[in-house]
């Protein structure tokens, strides 16, 4: 026998081994359960006996992983690390993929995101070169989900595209309607609404078609979110209550019927139909207990809590919120324990119990501190503010109140400049993804010419003869030359079209330049690539922000708030252009302008308040109609100084024209003391003003950090 043969024998023999593993585990298990199904290290330690030697052992080993994966990670990780050296070994390029992108899904169970996406990238570029579409769908819609588990909505929108555009070229209406689902989901997260509600409309009909009653609900419940996330309360509840109409018709899963009734529950209670909301809530918990879903239990009493709150049921509200409690701390849930405590605080409250709702703000906001929970630190400063003003310690309430009114300004305009970010990436992949497109398109017709002209030469050659040799090749020269000029002036009509498009491009970069810096600063900026600081010696600044903002901002969905924003922010700068007066930033809903700079002259002072006067006015017009059209209102108040100042640019790559010294810090004070509707001015800019203007003197009035401050109301222009 030859040593080939020997190896063959030994490795039978093992295999042989291994299958008498597998019958002694599936009849003599301790526990009547099979030894090989369940998820322990022996039985991984069983598959890893004979190292796999061919593509069958080696898949055989990746269904084993998938097979173990929640309950044994560690172990499922562990047979996959030996598939993907054997399958190296014997340059198995597919089974190495497999492995890879299982090890993906082990990482995820694990929380090891990162690692996750390195599997899922590993499968992806194997499954590119093996050129299979059906994988490369698969793993692209694995990085998309995973993304958006990572809070990459821009990311996981790339790859659900690319999965979409595979699916759509397969045929394959199932995965297509998948692929749209989870891009709409993704625009969802990144709030672009009328994206998210497209994709979804195109999976509805989809879904529709092959009569899918699971995969229809799920599309109705997203629609019901898009509306409960805009406020649109009313309509949200409509899709809810067809997906509910569907989870009853099927009776299949009591999960996704209890979540259905949730979600018109929540929709209810936004409507002020806390009792009705109840109603469903209930239902929704009596179908999650007889499941034993201890998550979904806790999560449904945090609701119910908040219902009977709203309801005024208190000592409900107080029994179900301990009951979330209990769960969730068993469970070590650390999010959903601080939106308990939020909600046990805001039950005491309502009962006047401040002490006790005090502490429950304490303990929310301390996990809030430990886990750098944002949203949830936010939420605290606003519950400390109310809650010590209610027991009469104003110093410490207006203390909190300043933090959650500075981080919810930032918040906003972290928002809005992410969310011009996002839709700038998202429009360059777009442009980006046409641009292969056409080059593909011109490819294929540049091929099929090349073909078509191939067949014509080829033609030809079989009709050739001597005589008309001389002849062919003279047409052949002929066309050459033709097709060179051709080609020649093609190229330069295109280099002119790229020319003009370079002119236009640059023109487009001065205007948005322009609109960024004034314009003496800008040309500064463009020919030495820096800006000198400069010291102004009188400039009038003026800030102004709206009162209760935080109150009504906090009732209106962020896309309304921030159109309601833009409105008054473009109505305040075609007055300040009016006025020739130099526009320095937005912070949330305060407006900064400043006269004086970068051009000096003599007359800011006079110029600053006729345009705040002019705001004020023309704001109260702008605020009337929109009430008489149901909208929110907003009611400004506005603080002017004048002193010296520093104006520079800030930054190396996004540029920002900004003002220093104390005189800001002044104005800023000043707005803080002024009241609703009102122009609040300093003894300084009083004295400038002469007699351009009637003014009541109102004392000196506290500053903070400035001590007693002389101010002035301006009444009118004389």
């Amino acid at each position: 026998m030859s040593c080939a043969d020997m190896h063959k024998v030994l490795y039978l023999c093992a295999l042989m081994r291994l299958l008498l593993f597998f019958v002694a585990g599936m009849l003599w298990s301790a526990n009547g359960v099979p030894l090989l199904a369940q998820p322990t290290a022996d039985s991984v330690d069983l598959w890893l006996r004979v190292p796999p030697r061919d593509t069958l052992a080696i898949d055989l080993l990746i269904e084993r992983a998938w097979s173990v994966y929640e309950e044994n990670p560690d172990g499922a990780a562990r047979l996959l690390e030996t598939a993907i050296e054997a399958a190296r070994r014997i340059y198995a390029v597919r089974e190495e993929a497999k492995a890879h992108n299982a090890y993906g899904a082990v990482e995820e169970i694990r929380g090891n995101l990162t690692a996750a996406k390195r599997r899922y990238y590993q499968a992806l570029l194997l499954r590119r070169q093996l050129g299979n579409p059906e994988e490369v769908g698969s793993t692209l819609n694995n990085l998309g989900v995973l993304s958006e588990m990572m809070g990459r909505h821009d990311s996981a929108i790339v790859y659900h595209r690319e999965n979409l555009r595979i699916q759509q070229q397969r045929r394959d209406t199932v995965r297509m309607a998948r692929a749209l689902f989870n891009l709409a989901g993704a625009y969802q997260e990144a709030a672009l609404y009328n994206e998210a509600q497209t994709y979804l409309q195109e999976a509805r009909l989809i879904l529709e078609a092959r009569n899918d009653p699971d995969g229809t609900a799920k599309v109705y419940t997203q629609m019901g979110h898009i509306r409960f996330e805009l406020g649109l309360y009313r309509e949200a509840l409509e899709w809810y209550r067809r997906s509910l109409s569907l989870r009853r018709e099927e009776q299949e899963d009591p999960m996704r019927l209890a979540e259905a009734l949730r979600d018109c529950a929540n929709a209810l209670d936004e409507m002020d139909s806390s009792k009705t909301a109840i109603l469903y809530y209930h239902q929704a918990l009596d179908l999650l207990q007889k499941q034993k879903d201890r998550p979904g239990i806790a999560d449904v009493y945090t609701n119910l809590s908040d219902a009977y709150k709203h309801s005024g049921n208190y000592p409900a509200a107080l029994q179900s919120i301990q009951e979330a409690i209990k769960i969730h701390r068993v469970l070590e849930d650390e999010t959903a324990l601080m939106e308990d405590y939020n909600v046990a605080g805001d039950v005491h409250y309502r009962m006047k119990d401040y002490e006790v709702s005090l502490d429950y703000v304490q303990k929310y906001y301390a996990i809030a501190q430990q886990n750098n929970n944002s949203k949830y630190i936010q939420n605290a400063y606003k519950d400390f503010a109310e809650v010590y003003a209610a027991r009469g310690d104003y110093s410490l309430a207006y203390d909190f109140r300043v933090r959650y009114d500075e981080m919810r300004f930032r918040y906003i305009n972290e928002k809005m400049s992410g969310d011009f970010a996002r839709k700038e990436a998202l429009f360059d992949d777009q442009r980006k993804q046409q641009q292969i497109e056409q080059q593909e398109r011109e490819l294929r017709l540049r091929d099929a010419e090349l073909a078509r002209q191939n067949a014509d030469i080829e033609k030809s050659n079989t009709q050739r003869n001597a005589l008309l040799g001389g002849a062919l090749a003279l047409i052949l020269l002929v066309a050459l030359l033709f097709n060179r000029n051709r080609i020649r002036a093609r190229s330069n009509r295109e280099l002119a079209a790229k020319n003009r498009a370079i002119a236009a491009e640059q023109e487009r970069a001065d205007n948005l330049l322009r609109n960024i810096l004034p314009e003496k600063t800008a040309h500064e900026l463009k020919l030495y690539n820096k800006v000198q600081p400069v010291r102004y010696e009188s400039v009038t600044v003026m800030f102004s922000d709206f009162v209760n903002f935080t109150k009504v901002a906090e009732n209106l969905p962020p896309e309304i708030l921030i159109e309601s924003l833009d409105m008054c922010f473009q109505l305040f700068d075609r007055i300040i252009e009016t006025h020739g007066l130099e526009k320095i930033k937005t912070i949330g809903d305060a407006y900064m302008c400043a006269g004086g700079l970068p051009q000096p002259n003599d007359t800011h002072p006079q110029d600053v308040v006729r345009a705040a006067l002019t705001m004020q006015e023309e704001l109260r017009k702008l605020m009337d109609k929109r009430q008489a059209q149901g909208h929110p209102v907003f009611e400004m108040r506005i603080g002017v100084h004048t002193g010296p100042v520093v104006a520079g640019v800030v930054g190396s790559r996004k540029f920002a024209y900004d003002i220093w010294g104390d005189t800001v810090n002044v104005a800023a004070r000043l707005e803080q003391g002024s009241d609703t509707g009102r122009v609040n001015i300093s003894e300084t800019t009083r004295q400038l003003l002469g007699d351009a203007f009637q003014c009541t003197f109102r004392g000196h009035l506290p500053a903070k950090n400035k001590g007693a401050v002389a101010m002035y109301f301006v009444d009118k222009a004389q």
